[in-house]
């Protein structure tokens, strides 16, 4: 039986390498999506260590005499389908192209992780040199054999370890009010959490590496460093140094990120790296006004991205979030990413985006969070809509909606879930707040107050001579169809899409008693006003036939 990839090779370049010979081997002079079911036979051999599956070689042990070019295009195809369609993707540890007697094969390393592998929906078997589908009660039976997919931080593993890193840890363990002692000795503390020479603790205080990367304001690489312990991420001196180094190019005296933010999205990215490909590849490169935060994850992943207001989530390093979880690090209840995006826009900042990028048969996830100075027109704009709503969900569910007022709801349904979802729908639904929404066009649209509070800053702008002239035909309209001709400086702030602080109250009233002396309307006791005389044909733009429709089909809305 072949075990390493130079037996694969030596076997290769003698000419035998044969199917019939060696039941790990399986040989393809080319690739399609089909001899996926290959894939999952091999990952379902429990008696063997390892299977290969090598692409370039014919059934007789001769090369294909593949292109260079060639190859590396299949290889990245056979990337991709494996990225979609092997369940789990772990069982391939390795994919690599290489030349051999002047012609190039792609070579796929499967090792069983401890679970049934699929490919698509389908479990597969060998049987003799084919591949048979596995049957539902032969999947049970391979199932019973299985221990269950293997925690990868939960593996032996051994390291070097850094005890100023370990100190630190069972520092924070105990302000979390962990009843552990902290002994003199640092493997001794490992010991006595159990996970001594496990991968949790050389990924988090061993030979687990992360880059750091700093860029100057052209975006040049002005530094490329190299850590060892992923735990150092987590530590305050490490983020202190992201903020100061930050501050520094800015000039301010400030802290460029949220404390919070900063904290949950290194936190993320230790917790959640897929670390059985490249150690998890951790990469932080700072800006002058952001950072990314990058690492490599599972494909299901990606159903998370940009998912702010939501809880749902899945561990996929159990053990090392267990430690993570003593330690106060990481939150166990899916509130992470909700945190990262709502201490960024509380504090002013552009909200945080989440990128997923192809990495081989893995993704990369990118997230991105942005510092600098505060903008303080986003600031007074969420004081406002607190005013509004009262509940600092609907807030800030309804300041996103501003911010994203660019993209099409169907698409900013996906960012929210769960326990969210009542808050959404309540806040689409709403006309007091700075947005509304048209369904039939399935987009947000900015009110007026908020779009004069984002343009100039100013909590109240008078109406130009058109906008006045729309809303008194839009005005006579509804007040003529719902409120028995009358109207309040109320009623017009709602109307006029206007808000209710002092500015815009003394606004909405002004402009009443300039209408009553052009004859419009008639005072008819303090603060109510009736209409006398018709306004001008009615204006059938957009938002006015929105609005229409939103106090037609619920007056009480109007009210």
């Amino acid at each position: 039986m072949i075990e390493t990839i130079e037996s694969l090779l030596e076997a290769i370049t003698i000419g035998g390498l044969q199917e019939h010979k060696h039941e790990n081997i399986e040989l393809k002079e080319r690739w399609s999506k089909n001899h996926g079911k290959d894939l999952s036979a091999l990952g379902n051999k429990l008696d063997k260590p390892c299977c290969w599956l090598v692409v370039g070689v014919k059934d007789d042990g001769s090369l294909a005499r593949e292109s260079e070019t060639k190859a590396k295009q299949t290889e990245e195809i056979l990337s991709q389908h494996i990225n979609q369609c092997l369940d789990p993707v772990q069982a391939c540890t390795k994919i690599i192209c290489c030349e051999i007697q002047s012609s190039w094969i792609v070579i796929v390393c499967i090792e069983n992780p401890g679970d049934v592998v699929y490919w698509g929906n389908e479990a597969y078997s060998a049987s003799g040199t084919t591949s048979q589908e596995l049957k539902p009660d032969a999947i049970l039976g391979l199932r019973i054999k299985l221990p269950g997919l293997t925690d990868y931080s939960s593996q032996p593993a051994n390291s070097e370890y850094d005890p100023n890193l370990i100190h630190c840890f069972m520092q924070q363990v105990q302000k979390a009010s962990h009843c552990i002692e902290i002994s003199e000795e640092a493997i001794e503390s490992l010991k006595r959490l159990n996970i001594y020479d496990k991968q949790v603790s050389r990924i988090l205080f061993g030979n687990c590496g992360f880059r750091l990367i700093k860029f100057n304001q052209s975006n040049e690489p002005i530094a490329n460093l190299k850590y060892l312990g992923l735990y150092r991420v987590l530590t305050d001196e490490f983020q202190t140094e992201i903020q100061n180094w930050t501050a520094e190019q800015l000039k301010v005296d400030v802290q460029p990120y949220p404390e919070k933010a900063l904290r949950e999205a290194l936190a993320n990215a230790v917790a959640h790296a897929a670390y059985f490909e490249q150690d998890g590849d951790l990469i932080i490169e700072l800006y002058p006004d952001h950072l990314s935060i990058s690492n490599l994850c599972l494909r299901d992943s990606v159903y998370y991205a940009n998912r702010w207001f939501s809880r749902s989530h899945k561990t996929v390093n159990s053990l090392l979030m267990e430690a993570l979880r003593i330690a106060a690090q990481v939150d166990e209840l899916g509130r992470g990413k909700n945190l990262i995006f709502s201490h960024s826009i509380r504090d002013g900042k552009r909200s945080p985006e989440v990128l997923i990028e192809r990495a081989g048969k893995y993704e990369r996830w990118k997230l991105l969070l942005y510092g600098g100075i505060a903008n303080e027109v986003y600031i007074r704009l969420l004081e406002r809509t607190r005013e509004v709503y009262n509940d600092e969900q609907k807030a800030l569910i309804a300041f996103s909606l501003v911010l994203w007022s660019n993209t099409k709801v169907e698409a900013i349904r996906k960012y929210i879930d769960g326990d969210f979802s009542r808050q959404f729908a309540e806040v689409l639904s709403s006309m007091n707040g700075p947005i509304f929404y048209h369904e039939k066009e399935d987009r947000i649209l900015i009110t007026r107050w908020a779009r004069v509070l984002l343009g100039v800053g100013q909590n109240s702008k008078d109406f130009s001579s058109v906008e006045e002239k729309r809303l008194k035909e839009f005005a006579y309209d509804v007040c003529v169809r719902h409120y028995d001709h009358e109207i309040t400086p109320a009623t017009l702030r709602r109307l006029g899409q206007m808000g209710n602080t002092g500015s815009e109250n003394s606004l909405s009233s002004k402009m009443l008693t300039r209408w009553e002396r052009e004859g419009l309307i008639r005072r008819v006791s303090k603060g109510k006003y009736r209409w006398v005389k018709k306004a001008e044909d009615l204006d059938t733009s957009t938002d006015v036939q929105h609005i229409r429709k939103l106090l037609e089909t619920s007056e009480s809305a109007g009210s």
